[in-house]
C-alpha cells in the first residue's frame, strides 16, 4: 500500500504541474482514431489491453494512464468516478492533447481504465473518431473476482477514499476499490460485499451500453472475456481487422494466452470459479445481476469463467 500511495502523489504532482503549465504548453491535435478499452473491473481489460499494446502501431502509457483522466476529474462526492461531456474545458483539451502527443510521438494512442465505462461519452466528446472496445463478462465470475480483489491487500491501488465511513459486511478496510459509479453513497453503508461488487459490476456495463446506445455502434466493438479466453488468437484477429491494425506482433502473444496469467490475477482463470470461491454470496446477488447479465445475452444458467 506504501507503493500505491506514493504512486499517486507522483501522479498527482505530475498533474498539478501539467495543469498549471496548460497554458504555455504548444498547441497539439488531439490523437486521430485513439483506442480506448473499456469495461468492468476484473472483466478482462487488462488482458485485451496486453494484446493489442503488442503492437507496434498503438502506443500507451500501460497500466499508468489514469493520471491523464484524474488530473481534471478525480472523484466528485456526488457522481463519483462519472463525468459528463459538458464539464469539458480548453485548458484539459490542451493539456491531454499535448500529453498523449508526446506519449504517441504520430503512432496511434491506446489506453484502458476501468472507470473509462463511466466516461464514455465524455471521451467521445473529446476525441469524436475514438473507438471502444468493449469486453464484457459474467456478472457472477467478475463479481467473485471483483470481492476477492476488495479483500486483497495492496493488489489493486489505493483505493478512493469516500467522506463517509466505510460500514460493508465482508469487508474489512476503510478504503472503495475499484471504480465508484454514481449512487455509491446507498452502498457505502448497510450492504454485503457481495452487493457492493454487483452493484459496481452493473453500474459499469450499464454505462458502457447506455452511452453506445446514445453516441452510436459505429465505433463501438464489443467482445467477451470468454470468448477471448477460449479463442485469442481469433478473437483479436478479429479486433485488429475492424480497427484496421496490423497483425504484426499480436496474435502470437495472444496464442500464448494460456501460457501467461494477466498480472492483476490474483488466483488463475478456471471455469465457474465463482462457485468455489464465492458460492453462497454470489448467490444471494443474482437478482441484482440478473437485469444487466439478459441484456448483454448472458443465462444464468450457463458456465461463468
Amino acid at each position: 500500500m506504501r507503493w500505491a500511495a506514493k504512486s499517486r502523489r507522483r501522479h498527482h504532482v505530475a498533474g498539478a504541474a501539467l495543469r498549471t503549465a496548460s497554458p504555455l504548453l504548444p498547441r497539439k491535435a488531439p490523437p486521430q482514431d485513439p483506442v480506448f478499452v473499456i469495461g468492468s473491473p476484473r472483466s478482462g481489460t487488462t488482458m485485451l489491453l496486453n494484446m493489442l499494446d503488442r503492437s507496434p502501431a498503438l502506443a500507451s502509457l500501460g497500466m499508468g494512464s489514469h493520471f491523464l483522466w484524474e488530473m481534471y476529474h478525480p472523484f466528485d462526492s456526488e457522481q463519483g468516478h462519472a463525468v459528463r461531456p459538458e464539464v469539458i474545458t480548453a485548458a484539459e483539451r490542451r493539456t491531454l492533447n499535448f500529453t498523449i502527443d508526446r506519449i504517441c510521438g504520430g503512432i496511434r494512442y491506446l489506453d484502458k481504465y476501468p472507470r473509462m465505462c463511466l466516461r464514455v461519452e465524455y471521451l467521445h466528446a473529446m476525441y469524436p473518431d475514438a473507438w471502444f472496445v468493449y469486453i464484457s463478462r459474467d456478472g457472477r465470475a467478475a463479481a467473485s473476482s471483483m470481492m476477492t480483489g476488495w479483500r486483497t491487500e495492496g493488489k489493486f491501488g489505493a483505493g478512493t477514499d469516500l467522506p463517509v465511513p466505510l460500514r460493508i459486511d465482508g469487508y474489512d478496510g476503510d478504503v472503495w476499490k475499484f471504480l465508484v459509479p454514481p449512487g455509491w453513497q446507498e452502498f457505502a453503508q448497510g450492504h454485503t460485499l457481495a452487493e457492493v461488487c454487483a452493484f459496481q459490476w452493473s453500474a459499469a456495463n450499464a454505462a458502457a451500453l447506455d452511452a453506445r446506445d446514445r453516441i452510436g455502434s459505429e465505433r463501438f466493438l464489443s467482445v467477451r472475456y470468454e470468448q477471448l479466453v477460449e479463442q485469442p488468437t481469433e478473437t483479436v484477429g478479429g479486433l485488429l481487422d475492424a480497427l484496421g491494425l496490423p497483425h504484426d506482433g499480436v496474435l502470437e502473444w495472444a496464442s500464448e494466452l494460456d501460457q501467461r496469467v494477466s498480472r492483476t490475477a490474483v488466483t488463475p482463470p478456471r471455469p465457474d470459479k465463482w462457485r468455489d470461491e464465492n458460492p453462497e454470496a454470489i448467490e444471494s446477488v443474482l437478482g441484482l445481476l440478473a437485469p444487466t447479465m439478459s441484456r448483454l445475452g448472458y443465462e444464468l444458467d450457463a458456465v461463468a469463467v
